[in-house]
């Protein structure tokens, strides 16, 4: 009786270790497909990212352009200015002489 019971105990704790053994193969399996799943999630977001990271600096570097172009077009408008002053007052001198 007790070795009809331990064939039994022997046989039941095989068929659950081959239970286990398919079981944990198949959440292997699952566990690599979710990592390549999330291998390229992690890679779309770091693209979108690095795209975002260019998209600013393209952008800041426009705004900076833009800004300078307009200080550089207020300079040029005073200097303008300046000469024009000039002219005026070397042209009424010129009538007072």
């Amino acid at each position: 009786m007790a070795r009809r019971t331990y064939d039994h105990m022997l046989e039941r704790m095989n068929k659950d270790f081959i239970a286990c053994k398919i079981r944990s193969g198949d959440m292997e399996t699952s566990m690599r497909s979710k990592r390549n799943v999330l291998d390229i999630e992690e890679s779309k977001a770091r693209t979108t990212k690095e795209t975002k990271l260019q998209s600013k600096n393209i952008f800041d570097n426009l705004m900076k352009n833009i800004e300078k172009e307009q200080r550089d077009r207020q300079e040029r408008i005073l200097e303008l200015q300046r000469c024009i002053a000039n002219k005026e007052e070397s042209v009424k001198r010129r009538i007072e002489r």
